[in-house]
């Protein structure tokens, strides 16, 4: 009777009473008394009683269910999911049957990240209990978490379909649907459950993404102001993820939602929006909210802008960067020229086996320690937690990785290093910091690189580039914001050697042997509607050819096959490389019968891996930097012949080569000739005239002078050779 009036008075609320009720009366050795005192204790907030006394419950009785259940929630809670798990499996193995012991383990595996196992519990639950929500739930976000976004929304329709009054069904299926680019399907789950609750922050805030990330604009906005109005703190929140670090924007502009939500459909291949992307970018460019832009960075090299534009644009992202570093920026010191410059080269990707490493190790291993002092600094927050000194891997070449050091105090370590030039390899590319480069560390900083366009601001002194890959001023208006130094050839660096290893056979390529295979294995992400479908003619143009791409996105390849299907081209013909480490990413290059570059986000190491593989590249120049690269790297290797003029040339380029073996076989034969004259894999070449810019550019600082852009092919030619010994001499082509 005492543990009955107990239980109610639990249910009631009142776990004070109920406690003072069970201590009243003798302890018996059962194990409902120790799981009501346990119940007691959480409602009261003791948790380190409650599961002390839920498992002395467990210990009266090993299969009590409802003690195992609440004691696992309590250890998940405090994030002791392998304990859960321990206790879970102890009572089902005692004869538990309850569904929720079942449940409670899945939840315990999710969270030791034993995905597998969880999921087969959640489908043994739903084929005994297909009404069973939570089960139903919990798997969507598993199917989530594991890629199969189709797998979730099949789950959360069925949830809505079972249970359409639950709002949290609705809002999982309108997250789900987003996710997965169904935006339409989105909004309606999100409207559904606006019915049961109008006024509900994360179905609105839901809402409003959906019609941002299509592109109403102007409905989100209406529907950003209902959740300002009803859930100011959710409001706030989602005006600082826009900002980001970085943005100062007061409102929540739309705009940005669906240029970085569409960036990412663009990525795998759905261009359903692409029209209104590229619009609303260049509305972006014209009137800037204020708002974080460093993540679009990069997918806005893929939007027809001029090269003046791109700079308007990143204007927008220095600005930003260099009001973050006001705080610790250092005064700009000028010295006289040393006899031996010390000169660092700094990104995020230089302590890891990225392609910006492989491409610069060698250039750095190139430099003459007699000439300058080399520190690289690899500033990547999320590599290495734990902050390096800078150590000495040979005289002359230092390396450094400041590790998750904040950027104040990188910026301190880099004056602390006192260089006299700084070379950003990054600029505003993948993970980028460039409030370091803002609050100016180095007297000297300059560009180079890292990223093919210019940085907008003033933390760049100048910018390498070459006559060929340089884009044109516009109407007076200047293309990049630094001063423009020109590399007496190719301004491109490619250290991966001059010969790959053995190119692979077709067959365990995956390749047919007979086919005339086009090749582009560069990242994916570059792809454009135009490309495309200039790519689908010339399949269209060519029998037995094949179009061969690298894989992207688990989307992309569906994407890609359903608009081939759509421009008449049989889906088979286009196949997917897997990704691989990059020496046998750079063998299979040679493969290929050509080359075919995107614009105008055109190929760059990839490009010259292709070359360097001896395999032809038709490369398009545009009006930008990107769109130019591939032109710079084929007048380099001796082959202007495969630069286009326009996309009717690039096409017929194409066909004709197709059709032409001879030629296509002579050009290769060509290449493999010309390799040891390329200047793009030179190391010490590059290295030699890269010493001869930065000498001037000091020289010109301690004149008092002013960054002015020049030529450095002219410095070499009074320039003694200190001992490099170039593979160069003069290219045939």
């Amino acid at each position: 009777m005492p543990l009955s009036r107990a239980a109610a008075l639990l249910q009631g609320g009142h776990a004070a009473r109920a406690l003072l009720l069970l201590d009243a009366v003798p302890p018996p050795h059962d194990a409902r008394h120790a799981f009501l005192r346990g119940a007691c204790a959480h409602q009261l907030g003791d948790l380190a009683g409650a599961i002390d006394s839920f498992r002395t419950a467990l210990s009266r009785d090993p299969a009590h269910a409802q003690a195992a259940c609440a004691l696992a929630t309590l250890l998940l809670e405090d994030g002791r999911a392998g304990e859960a798990e321990t206790v879970l499996g102890a009572v089902l193995q005692n004869g538990g049957t309850d569904p929720q012991l079942r449940f409670n383990l899945a939840v315990a595996l999710e969270q030791q990240e034993k995905l597998s196992a969880a999921e087969e519990i959640y489908d043994q639950l739903l084929l005994q209990y297909p009404r069973h929500y939570a089960a139903r739930l919990n798997r969507a976000g598993l199917h989530v978490r594991q890629g199969r976004p189709e797998a979730a929304l099949r789950d959360c329709r069925e949830l809505t379909e079972q249970y359409p009054q639950e709002s949290t069904a609705w809002l999982r299926l309108g997250d789900i649907a987003v996710a997965g680019g169904h935006y339409d399907e989105a909004i309606a789950a999100f409207e559904t459950a606006s019915w049961h609750d109008p006024a509900n922050g994360p179905m609105l805030a839901g809402l409003a993404g959906a019609l941002a990330a299509c592109g109403r604009l102007a409905e989100s906005r209406q529907v950003l102001e209902r959740l300002r109005q009803h859930d100011l703190s959710r409001w706030e929140t989602a005006r600082q993820q826009l900002n980001g670090q970085r943005g100062n924007a007061l409102d929540i502009d739309p705009r940005l939602i669906f240029l970085r939500r569409g960036a990412d459909d663009l990525e795998a291949g759905d261009w359903r929006y692409w029209a209104r992307w590229c619009e609303t970018l260049r509305d972006h460019v014209a009137s800037p909210s204020g708002g974080d832009t460093l993540p679009l960075a990069w997918p806005s090299l893929l939007a027809p802008l001029t090269a003046p534009e791109q700079c308007r644009f990143m204007a927008g992202i220095a600005g930003q960067a260099a009001q973050r570093a006001a705080a610790f920026s250092l005064p700009r010191l000028v010295g006289p020229t040393p006899s031996r410059l010390r000169v660092g080269y700094i990104g995020p990707l230089l302590g890891e086996l990225h392609v910006t490493r492989l491409n610069l190790q060698p250039l750095f291993d190139a430099h003459d320690p007699a000439v300058v002092d080399v520190f690289v600094i690899a500033c990547g927050a999320t590599t290495t937690p734990a902050a390096e000194a800078p150590r000495m891997l040979r005289p002359g070449l230092w390396y450094w990785h400041p590790g998750a050091l904040s950027d104040a105090d990188i910026v301190a370590g880099l004056a602390a290093l006192k260089l006299d030039v700084l070379v950003d390899v990054a600029t505003y590319s993948n993970r980028a910091r460039p409030e370091i480069l803002a609050a100016r560390p180095a007297p000297v900083q300059v560009a180079w690189m890292g990223a093919p366009y210019s940085s907008g601001g003033h933390h760049h002194d100048y910018f390498i580039s070459d006559a060929r890959v340089r884009p044109p001023d516009e109407d007076g208006e200047r293309w990049c914001s630094e001063a423009e130094v020109l590399m007496p050839h190719s301004y491109f660096c490619f250290g991966q050697g001059l010969a790959p290893a053995a190119t692979p056979s077709r067959s365990a390529l995956g390749l047919p042997e007979d086919a005339f295979v086009f090749a582009n294995l560069g990242n994916p992400g570059k792809l454009t509607p135009e490309v495309f479908a200039c790519w689908m003619r010339v399949l269209t143009a060519c029998p037995g050819s094949l179009l061969w791409l690298l894989q992207g996105l688990p989307a992309l390849a569906d994407n890609l096959r359903r608009e081939a299907t759509r421009q008449g081209v049989n889906p088979a013909r286009l196949v997917f490389a897997e990704r691989i480490p990059s020496l046998a990413h750079r063998a299979r290059q040679g493969a290929a019968d050509l080359f075919l570059d995107t614009w105008p986000h055109g190929g760059h190491t990839t490009l010259a891996e292709s070359l360097v593989a001896g395999t032809p590249a038709i490369s398009l120049p545009g009006a930008t930097f990107a769109s130019r690269v591939g032109a710079s790297l084929l007048h380099d290797a001796g082959l202007p012949e495969l630069v286009a003029a326009s996309q009717a040339d690039y096409e017929a380029l194409a066909i004709a080569l197709h059709r032409d073996r001879l030629r296509l076989d002579a050009l290769r034969q060509c290449l493999v000739g010309k390799r040891p004259h390329f200047h793009f894999t030179d190391m010490a070449g590059q290295a030699r005239a890269l010493e001869a810019a930065y000498r001037h550019m000091c020289e010109r600082l301690a004149e008092g002078l002013a960054p002015v852009g020049f030529d450095i092919a002219p410095l070499l030619e009074n320039t003694p050779p200190n001992g490099h010994e170039s593979h160069v001499t003069e290219n045939p082509c």
